[in-house]
């Protein structure tokens, strides 16, 4: 059996990422409500590359969001979890769209609103001695900044407001343990509102635009141990 290696296409897309200027790891995010078909899309921040030491070359892509938002209901409402991920590298011309399942991890006391991983990833760390996706969300809810995760200590996101000086009530940075200004109510609320969104990507659309002729290459998950990814070479 060969050796598993990184995706070609994962190993792209963090090159081009470092690559960036301004804000890098924003993506856009696209879902789909199953009761109406209507497409909904909005901006993330990648967080981290999940990855299992035992399987390189499928990585996890990791993001967060406000557990209360509609994207949640419509990711659970649809039975495949499919969602995808856009993202444009204007450093180096070059699109990556992600297709994927949607997992979520909220805090415990949430469960109605979890989606367990499935597929052999995530069978590797629910094997993986000491690992925990609640140790993680933690980590990751610690690893944003005191503004950022203000942002999860606010009313229901989208809901309405009858003025905008509303948002002058609400808290302007949250604090972790040990930092200046730490509320331990801010804290545990927001830290509660957090969840973490891992894609499992499936199939990859890679355009190179900053070469020519410009190349498209489908990158489609394959379930071989020693070729995890089928590449199909598509007119741009």
């Amino acid at each position: 059996m060969m050796a598993a290696r990184d995706a070609r296409w994962h190993n792209a897309l963090k090159l081009a990422l470092q690559k960036e200027e301004g804000k890098k790891n924003v993506f856009q995010l696209a879902t789909t409500d199953v009761n109406n078909t209507t497409p909904y899309v909005r901006s993330h921040i990648l967080r981290d590359h999940i990855i299992h030491p035992s399987l390189p070359s499928l990585p996890l892509l990791l993001t967060s969001t406000d557990i209360r938002t509609p994207k949640v209901t419509q990711i659970t409402s649809n039975p495949s979890h499919r969602v995808e991920a856009h993202f444009w590298i204007k450093a180096t011309n070059e699109q990556f769209r992600v297709s994927g399942r949607m997992a979520i991890y909220p805090s415990p006391d949430l469960k109605e609103k979890r989606i367990e991983g499935v597929g052999e990833v995530y069978d590797a760390f629910r094997s993986t001695q000491g690992w925990d996706w609640e140790d993680e969300r933690r980590k990751q809810f610690d690893s944003v900044g005191a503004h950022m995760r203000a942002s999860w200590c606010r009313p229901v996101p989208g809901s309405p407001m009858d003025s905008y000086s509303d948002a002058e009530k609400w808290p302007v940075k949250v604090a972790k343990p040990g930092e200046e200004g730490y509320d331990a109510k801010n804290y545990e609320e927001a830290r509660g509102n957090f969840a973490l969104l891992l894609i499992d990507p499936i199939e990859v659309d890679y355009v190179e635009l900053g070469i020519v002729p410009n190349r498209r290459t489908k990158f489609i998950k394959q379930e071989s141990d020693d070729k995890r990814w089928k590449e199909v070479i598509l007119v741009p």
